[in-house]
């Protein structure tokens, strides 16, 4: 469990986030803002990238993520939104960089990099390297570093940005499978992309929570008829 508690963060005169408070357990939850809600904000602050101003987040309802370090990112999977690849690695070579990372045993390191890599459909090019994968590739190799060793929580910053129509589905059927088992916190544009998965809907504007449920407990609160349409409403400006 996290219990993220009166959090806030400001950038010089601009207030990020602002005075948020948040329970989250095992689910899928999807963050859902335009650019300058606070959802980059908020993940780094939940993968330890930065600090907040104020309020706290406490990790299993009593230890604040900080304190509980290196405990804490052993059981988290985080994929960035930007692309800071090693492009003269191999995908073998990169996936067992962050498998080192993360302290997973030697003996299993391999096959738990061949899991990782058939799950995202990147089995037979993973000997070639970074700098010849298009970026979709290199979406789906973030996607297998989050998600390599199992992670307890896992944080997907537009994980299908760059994605054909058949890879953005298999991503959804990645995340639909460990739904129950993790937290997860899916940060997308793309709303057709949670709309099936998502058990709560976070809605970030300024920095505010403004509205969270299930897809359709805010298709009924907002009379909308899809979760699209809840977004158009909620951000129409």
């Amino acid at each position: 469990m996290i219990v993220i508690k009166d959090l806030s963060k400001s950038y010089g005169k601009n207030k990020a986030l602002n005075n948020i408070s948040l329970d989250l357990v095992n689910g899928v939850y999807a963050l859902l803002g335009p650019n300058g809600a606070g959802k980059s904000t908020l993940m780094n602050i939940l993968t330890l990238s930065l600090r907040a101003d104020e309020g706290k987040v406490l990790w299993k309802g009593a230890k604040r993520i900080e304190e509980a370090g290196k405990d804490y990112r052993a059981i988290l999977g985080y994929m960035p939104q930007q692309q800071g690849l090693y492009d003269g690695f191999r995908g073998v070579d990169f996936l067992c960089y962050i498998a080192a990372l993360k302290d997973i045993p030697k003996k299993r390191i391999r096959a738990e990099v061949e899991r990782v890599a058939s799950l995202v459909n990147l089995t037979d090019r993973l000997r070639d390297r970074l700098s010849g994968y298009s970026g979709g590739m290199k979406q789906r190799v973030l996607i297998a570093s989050a998600i390599i060793g199992d992670p307890e929580i896992i944080i997907l910053d537009e994980p299908t940005a760059g994605l054909d129509p058949k890879e953005r589905i298999r991503t959804r059927e990645i995340v639909k499978s460990m739904a129950g088992e993790k937290i997860i916190i899916f940060a997308t544009h793309v709303v057709s992309d949670i709309e099936t998965i998502a058990d709560e809907v976070i809605l970030l504007k300024k920095g505010v929570v403004v509205e969270k449920g299930s897809p359709s407990d805010l298709c009924e609160k907002l009379g909308a008829p899809d979760l699209e349409s809840v977004y158009m409403k909620v951000f129409e400006e």
